[in-house]
Parts: structure tokens; sequence; C-alpha cells
């Protein structure tokens, strides 16, 4: 006959097993709002007959923005597709047609459930298109360099309040050698820059609104290593030389009131040794004091 107490007793060592499981911690929220177009630039790309790879950088864009906040393991995302009827709400309460006295007229960038909204306009492009024809050989080369700046506008959608406006650029370049005798023409004889631009300008816009709401730190220190808390989906390398502030007392501006953020000292460098799945290790090059919650910074 079995024990009752049996049951008990193997279910035990696994409840314990989970009752010593550390806690799942919760994300910041961030939207990411639809990649927007400078209307000037966009009639200067329809004179220069480039719209079409313009609009199919804003369409790649869209989607290597989501990829590239999901690889920071940072926050809970909401893609354009949840914002577009909160926005466009939003739009009506700004055009003057509804009584901003009104509590229930939506207030511009503030979302409810959402900690933080990101907003991407491309503001400069240039799709070049080069081709060399060689009719000693029969065959051509064509060359495609696409260059974009994009603004990227970080807001706290508790206060509507704009973070930070980040101007990122990225720019990308094909080569593709073809036989016959007839010179390509059009920006579309090369295929991969538009791709590899998006993802370029994804990746620095992801890494600057991480790095406004959350500063790369040292997170461990033993004799002269240290970690940090960025990870693989960084661009960090081997060999790449950061340096370390310490923060101080906080700074406020006296006329508003705002913050103004700490003072920081620098306080040593340190040379990156490995870039791991979610964190780095780096040699300690100098150290005035270097201490576990430092700041961190590439050097430029």
């Amino acid at each position: 006959m079995t024990s009752p107490r049996l049951p008990f007793l193997l279910l035990t060592p696994l409840a314990l097993l989970f009752s010593s499981l550390p806690a799942q911690t919760e994300k910041d929220s961030l939207a990411i709002g639809a990649v927007e177009v400078n209307p000037g630039l966009e009639a200067n790309a329809a004179a220069e007959g480039t719209l079409r790879s313009l609009e199919q950088l804003q369409q790649s864009l869209d989607g290597e923005l989501l990829n590239a906040f999901q690889q920071t393991r940072r926050f809970d995302l909401y893609a354009r597709s949840d914002l577009a009827e909160i926005l466009g709400e939003q739009d009506l309460a700004a055009s003057g047609n509804l009584d901003p006295a009104d509590p229930d007229t939506a207030a511009a960038f503030q979302l409810g459930g959402v900690q933080y909204l990101v907003v991407t306009e491309l503001s400069a492009y240039r799709d070049r298109t080069e081709t060399a024809l060689f009719e000693s050989i029969g065959k051509r080369a064509t060359a495609r360099t696409l260059e974009a700046v994009a603004i990227a506008r970080i807001y706290d959608t508790t206060t509507a309040r704009l973070l930070e406006s980040a101007r990122v650029t990225a720019n990308a370049r094909d080569f593709a050698e073809e036989s016959g005798t007839t010179i390509a023409r059009g920006s579309g004889a090369t295929g991969t820059v538009v791709a590899d631009t998006a993802n370029r300008l994804a990746q620095a816009v992801a890494e600057r609104t991480v790095q406004v709401l959350y500063p790369a730190r040292i997170v461990g220190k033993a004799g002269r290593t240290v970690v940090f808390n960025r990870g693989d989906s960084f661009p960090i390398q081997p060999g790449d030389r950061w340096t370390v502030y310490a923060e101080g007392e906080e700074m406020i501006d006296p006329d508003t009131g705002e913050s103004l953020g700490s003072l920081q000292a620098d306080v040593g460098t340190i040379v990156v040794r490995e870039v791991l799945p979610r964190t780095t290790r780096a040699a300690i090059e100098e150290d005035f004091g270097i201490s576990v919650g430092d700041i961190v910074r590439p050097m430029q």
C-alpha cells in the first residue's frame, strides 16, 4: 500500500527547485512608431527617380526596428500596428478640432501601459548607381551606394516629454558584375543595399535608445577584470576600448528645475576581451577607482 506521504516527498524537491528560481523581472514597455519620411526628401527622391527605393527602405526599416529592439532584450515591445489608432486619435486632438481641456481628449505621445515611444524619421537619402562597360570582354560592372540619415525621437509617454532627439547615419555598397553589352539604368541594378542600410539604421536607433534609457554599467569586478551589461546584440568587438565613469550628484537647472543628469568623472579605461550573449568581459587598462555600478562608454 502506497504511503500517503510519498507524493509529498516526491514533489517537495521539485517545489523547492522552483521556489529557488529567481523571480522574473518586469521589463519596461516600449512602442515603435511607424517610420516617417520627411516630405521634402520624398519630393526630391521622386524628382531623382529613386522614390521606389526610398519606399523600400522605409518598409524595411519598419521590420528591422522591431528586430533590433527585440535583440536588446530590454523591452516589452509594441509594434506600429498597435499604435495606428492611438496616434491617429492624438493627431485629431492636436488639430484643434477637439477641446484640449476635455479629460477624455487624447494627449500627444501619452500611451496607456507604454512607458517609452520611439519615432524614427528618414531625413536624408542618396541612392547612386555607377556602371562601367568593358566592351573588349563583353562584361559590365555595377556599383550601387546607398546613404541614409534618420532622426530618432525618444519620448517618455507618462509625461509626453522628449527625452532625446538623435541623428543616426548608415550606408551600404553593393557590387555586381554581369555579362552583356547593355548598361543597366536606374537604382535597381543591385539588391542588397536597401536591406543592409535598413539593418544598420535600426541597430543604430536601438543602440542609441538603450544608451539614453539604460547606460551600460559595470556589473562585476574581480582583480583586473570587469564585466558590463552589454552583449553580442551590440556592435562590440574584442580590442575595443571603453571609458569608465563614476556618477556624482544629480544636476538641476536652476531656471527650469529640470534634471540635467548627474556629474560624471572619468575613473579608468577598459579593453574588451570577450563578448557574450548578455554581457561583455573586459580587462582593466587604467583604474582610478572603478566600482560596480559605474557607467561605461566606448571611446571615440
